[in-house]
């Protein structure tokens, strides 16, 4: 099984994403916002990527569904949720729809199309995404968001974590590319202090300081569900694994 990370969603290898199962991180704070909908009852997440495509989907689909999205961090104008996954509590999300469209997360989904199976991880579901990787029998290939085509730490780390969990239980030979290896190697750096790295890194003081710094205590919980997004037809449905 080879294992690969592409550390941006414009790294060119996300365009060799056909035959492999995918997985998408964005940790602060689009695919923890995603899994944390759905592990909420949220009935599906549709990632779009424009503003725009957000509002036509959400009017073509009707009732039922949240119109969600942020730019730079503040939720978009008109819209009715951000991006922060405070936002999306059961009493929120249960058996509803959401458009969702972000700066950097959602337009990674797009990225990787191509892919036989795509789904969304954080250090939220690591262990789980873990499980629903292996099953899939094919090479992995981890993408991160990153930030407008630049590397994260953060999302870096979080590829790091999920790699970890693929070598607790796979009982294939593994095959890493250098940015896998370089993955798991931060992972071990900053595994005792996650939120300290989510803290500190470029992406996290900007939140702290747009003032969403409870979100990031959020984002640094370790396997808190067994709730996998997975895309349907455009769609990110939660399993559990």
């Amino acid at each position: 099984m080879i294992i690969d990370v592409a550390f941006s969603r414009l790294d060119p290898t996300c365009r060799s994403a056909s035959g492999r199962a995918v997985a998408v991180i964005d940790v602060i704070r689009a695919t923890t916002t995603i899994i944390m909908a759905l592990h909420h009852g949220c009935a599906g997440v549709i990632p779009v990527r424009t503003l725009s495509e957000a509002k036509a989907v959400a009017k073509k689909l009707g009732g039922g569904v949240l119109l969600a999205g942020e730019r730079e961090a503040d939720r978009a104008v008109g819209f009715e949720l951000g991006n922060s996954p405070a936002e999306y509590g059961r009493e929120r999300v249960k058996g509803k729809t959401v458009v969702l469209t972000t700066t950097n997360g959602t337009r990674a989904f797009q990225a990787v199309q191509g892919a036989q199976v795509i789904i969304a991880c954080s250090f939220l579901n690591a262990a789980a995404a873990a499980r629903r990787l292996t099953d899939t029998g094919l090479d992995i290939l981890i993408v991160c968001a990153g930030k407008h085509g630049r590397f994260c730490l953060e999302d870096a780390v979080g590829s790091g974590i999920l790699i970890d969990r693929v070598l607790n239980i796979s009982d294939r030979a593994c095959e890493f590319s250098d940015s896998a290896r370089a993955a798991h190697q931060l992972f071990t750096t900053y595994q005792n202090d996650l939120l300290g790295m989510l803290r500190g890194c470029e992406w996290g003081r900007k939140i702290i300081q747009k003032g969403f710094g409870a979100d990031l205590e959020i984002c640094a919980q370790v396997d808190l569900t067994d709730i996998v997004p997975v895309m349907r037809e455009s769609r990110l449905m939660g399993e559990r694994v």
